[in-house]
C-alpha cells in the first residue's frame, strides 16, 4: 500500500451481497456507510443499520469505525474498527466489499486472471470474485485446542445445524483440513521409517492403507470445511466414503466389461477411462442424491468429494500393490507417494466434487429425475472432469509434471467457481428470509 500514501481517495467495490456490484470512493472526509437516507454512502443491505460504519482514508489506508451498534468482519474477523489491506475481505451486513484492484497489474496475474475466466466459461459456471488466497487460508496455523476440533465435527444434527439465517456465507477460511494432513502425513512417515529402518514387513499392509487414504481424506476435510450450511454429519461423509467408494468401483468395472473400453496406453482408452470411471462415481451419488434435506449445492460438492476420496484411495492402495509386486517394495513406496502429492493437482476427489457440485446445482430442491442428467448445465461439467480424467491418463508427458500442474489448475479454478456459486445460494435464501 506505499505506493498510494498520497492519493485522494480509494475505491471499495463490493463483491458479492445485497449491495454487489456497488463502488464508493472513500476519501480523508468521514463518511457514513448505512440505510438511513442521511448516510453519505447508501447501502440496500437489510442487515446494514441506519448507520453502521465510518469510512475514512488514512494515510494512504480505509479506516473504518463501527457506530450505532454496527459491526464489521475482515476476512471474518469481527471488528468494530480497523483498516482494510489489500486482498482483505470487508462484510458489513451479508455484503462483501474489498479495495477496488489497482491498475497496472503484473502480466502473469492478469494472465491467470483471463485463463480462470475462459475456464469457467468453459464449465458454464461463475468467474471468481472477490477471491483471496491469503485470506481464505489464514486460519490454517492458528493454534488450536483439542476441544475446538473435536466440537468442529458436531455437525449435521438437529441441534447442531446452524440456522440458514445464521449462516456465515462469506469465503469460508478453513484450516482443519490441514492439521489432518499433518496427522496423517506423520503416521505414515512413520510407518515408512519403522519398514526402512528395520526392514519390518509387518507394516507394508499400514503403510499402504494409510498412504492411499492420506491426501484423500484430507481433500474430504477441506471440502467438509467449506460446507458453510454445516449441515452434514459425518456419519454421511464416511458412508458415502467407504460405501460410495466401494460402489462406484464396482459400476466402473463393469461399464468396462460391457464396453470393453480400456486396455493400452491409448489416447482412445484415456478417453475410455475418463467417461467410464466419472460415471462409476457420478452413479455412486444415487445413494444420497433424494435426500432434499441436503438441498446446497455445496452438500453436492461436499457428496462429491466423499466418493472420489473413496474411489481414489482404492485405487491407489491397488496401483501401489501391483507395482509393489512386480518391480518391488520401493517401487510401491514411491508409487504411493507421488499419487498422493498428485492427489492436490486433481485426480478423483476433484473431479468427482464438481460433478457432485453441478448435480445439485440442477437438483435444487426437487426430487431426481433421470432427464437431469442431461441438463447441461450437468453436462457441461461432467464434460469437463472427463477431459480432464483423459487428459490425466493420456500418453502426453510434459517436463516436470506441468501437465498435471495444469489440470490441477483448471480443476481448482472450476471448484472456487462452484464455492462462490454455493455461497450465494445461501446468501439468496437469507435475503428471502429476511424479506
Amino acid at each position: 500500500m506505499s505506493e498510494v500514501a498520497n492519493v485522494n481517495s480509494l475505491l471499495l467495490i463490493c463483491i458479492a451481497g445485497p449491495d454487489a456490484g456497488k463502488r464508493i470512493a472513500v476519501t480523508a472526509k468521514a463518511a457514513a456507510l448505512g440505510r438511513a437516507s442521511a448516510s453519505e454512502l447508501a447501502s440496500d443491505d437489510p442487515d446494514v443499520a441506519e448507520r453502521h460504519l465510518l469510512l475514512e482514508l488514512k494515510n494512504g489506508k480505509i479506516s473504518f469505525t463501527a457506530v450505532g451498534g454496527g459491526a464489521a468482519f475482515v476476512d471474518g474477523q469481527k471488528l468494530e474498527q480497523g483498516t482494510i489491506e489489500d486482498r482483505q475481505q470487508l462484510r458489513v451486513g451479508r455484503s462483501l466489499w474489498q479495495l477496488e484492484a489497482a491498475g497496472g497489474a503484473n502480466d502473469l496475474s492478469a494472465f491467470l486472471g483471463n485463463l480462470g475466466n475462459k475456464i469457467s466459461a468453459v464449465a458454464g459456471v461463475e468467474k471468481i470474485e472477490g477471491f483471496s488466497f491469503g485470506a481464505m487460508f489464514s486460519e490454517v496455523w492458528r493454534k488450536r485446542t483439542d476441544e475446538e476440533m473435536e466440537s468442529y465435527f458436531a455437525v449435521g444434527t438437529p441441534t447442531t445445524t446452524p440456522r440458514v439465517a445464521d449462516v456465515d456465507a462469506s469465503w469460508p477460511r478453513p484450516w482443519l483440513f490441514v492439521k489432518i494432513f499433518g496427522l496423517a502425513a506423520l503416521v505414515y512417515l512413520g510407518l515408512v521409517f519403522i519398514y526402512q529402518a528395520f526392514n519390518n514387513d509387518l507394516m507394508l499392509p499400514a503403510l499402504l492403507t494409510m498412504g492411499a487414504f492420506v491426501m484423500p481424506f484430507s481433500l474430504l476435510i477441506f471440502f467438509f470445511e467449506v460446507n458453510v450450511p454445516r449441515n452434514v454429519p459425518l456419519y454421511q461423509l464416511l458412508k458415502l466414503l467407504f460405501l460410495g467408494g466401494v460402489l462406484s468401483v464396482i459400476t466402473a468395472l463393469v461399464l468396462f466389461q460391457i464396453t470393453k473400453w480400456g486396455g493400452a496406453d491409448s489416447w482412445v482408452s484415456a478417453i475410455g477411462v475418463g467417461l467410464i470411471e466419472e460415471a462409476g462415481k457420478a452413479a455412486a451419488l444415487l445413494l444420497i442424491v433424494n435426500k432434499l434435506k441436503y438441498r446446497w449445492t455445496l452438500n453436492g460438492m461436499l457428496f462429491g468429494a466423499a466418493v472420489g476420496a473413496g474411489f481414489a484411495a482404492f485405487e491407489s492402495a491397488g496401483y501401489a500393490f501391483i507395482q509393489g509386486m512386480d518391480y518391488g517394495r520401493q517401487e510401491m513406496l514411491h508409487n504411493i507417494t507421488e499419487r498422493g502429492l498428485l492427489c492436490i493437482c486433481g485426480g478423483h476427489v476433484l473431479w468427482c466434487a464438481l460433478a457432485g457440485a453441478a448435480l445439485w446445482r440442477v437438483r435444487g430442491d426437487r426430487k431426481f429425475e433421470w432427464a437431469m442428467l442431461r441438463d447441461i448445465r450437468f453436462l457441461r461439467v461432467f464434460g469437463l472432469c472427463a477431459a480432464m480424467h483423459a487428459l490425466w491418463d493420456s500418453p502426453l508427458n510434459l517436463p516436470l509434471d506441468l501437465k498435471f500442474f495444469a489440470l490441477g489448475f483448471v480443476a481448482w479454478v472450476a471448484v472456487l467457481s462452484f464455492i462462490q456459486t454455493g455461497l450465494k445460494q445461501v446468501r439468496a435464501a437469507q435475503a428471502e428470509l429476511a424479506k
